[in-house]
């Protein structure tokens, strides 16, 4: 198989694990999409920390960690910089800053 091909299939792959997570934790994306609209409306972009320093106040857990990946995914925010985590859960790894898309 070439490089080419494979990186066909991971996509396709990632996609579809994308969507078995999103289909059961859709009331848990549904809130974080509003929240993070909400604090881009605010502050002009929002990270997965802030999301999930939000949730974690408000006692709100996906059932599968996996869903955290799929709140940006394909929805109406744009891919901003890198930042560094300030998560414990986030080893001080770069995420992305998200801002919503203009129309």
């Amino acid at each position: 198989m070439n490089a080419q091909m494979d990186l066909f299939t991971a996509r396709r792959r990632r996609d579809a694990g994308i969507a078995r997570v999103s289909s059961k934790n859709a009331t848990f994306l549904g809130a974080m999409r509003s929240v993070a609209r909400m604090i881009c409306r605010q502050k002009g972009s929002v990270t997965a920390d802030d999301l999930r320093e939000w949730a974690a106040e408000h006692d709100i857990q996906p059932s599968h960690a996996n869903a955290w990946g799929a709140v940006f995914h394909r929805s109406e925010f744009e891919p901003g910089e890198f930042v560094v985590s300030k998560q414990v859960q986030g080893h001080s790894n770069r995420i992305r800053l998200w801002r919503l898309k203009t129309q």
